[in-house]
């Protein structure tokens, strides 16, 4: 590691070459200063994921209400939720079979109507933008900068936010697990999405709530940044 100061922060932060911790310690180089060496400045293109970073994670009344639908415990909901979301947002399950796996872990057995209300209110609560962040992103395609998103993401969802919104227009490039068949932290979904933004691999840096997809991102020799504390991450980045 080059040599460094630090100052007092939040967090632990990874980014690569360097770690920086934002609980106790904030690593930076020597020489580091607002005007000479802004964060911003180091790249030219910010890819972030969508879930938990560009929105707040569902409610716990939203979660509470489809565990009831399917008539368990809002515990055991949140365990089976995440047990095998992957290959939803991979696109090898319909929502039907998804919510239906669900179902049958809990022992239980859902209608057809009741799977469609589930794929809706489970849609719709992860459509909770955080307007910080989206200021966040005007404000570095503002600067120049190229943005990009990377998630994994079942198709109901990518398509519900395709037709109601806009979101996804201010960004150079979308890349969403289930369109490209691949998943964080796999190689594939890093490249599709490096490819699509354009800029040069160490002028890229990626935003991400799971230390799993910021190692995969940090295996391709992509810098990194675990997005735990918003307004620490925030204050990190604009200096």
């Amino acid at each position: 590691m080059p040599d460094a100061r630090a100052i007092n922060a939040g967090k632990w932060l990874k980014i690569q070459p360097l770690t920086i911790a934002l609980s106790g310690l904030f690593i930076l180089p020597v020489g580091y200063t607002k005007t000479t060496m802004g964060f911003v400045d180091l790249y030219d293109g910010f890819i972030f994921d969508y879930g938990k970073v560009l929105v707040t994670e569902p409610t716990s009344a939203e979660r509470a209400q489809m565990a009831g639908i399917v008539g368990i415990s809002l515990e055991e909901y949140d365990e089976l939720y995440w047990r095998d979301r992957l290959d939803y947002d991979k696109g090898l399950q319909t929502a039907a079979e998804y919510w239906q796996e669900i179902a049958r872990a809990a022992g239980k057995v859902l209608t057809l109507e009741q799977v469609e209300q589930l794929s809706e209110l489970d849609a719709s609560s992860w459509m909770h933008f955080d307007e910080v962040m989206w200021e966040f992103v005007a404000e570095l395609k503002a600067a120049g900068k190229k943005v990009a998103i990377l998630s994994n993401m079942p198709r109901d969802l990518g398509e519900m936010i395709k037709a109601r919104t806009d979101r996804f227009a201010g960004f150079a490039h979308v890349t969403l697990s289930y369109e490209v068949k691949s998943v964080k932290p796999e190689a594939a979904i890093y490249e599709d999405c490096l490819r699509g933004i354009g800029t040069e691999l160490k002028r890229t840096v990626f935003f991400d709530d799971k230390i799993a997809n910021v190692k995969g991102a940090e295996m391709l020799g992509l810098a990194a940044v675990e997005f735990l504390d918003r307004d620490a991450v925030l204050r990190m980045v604009k200096g």
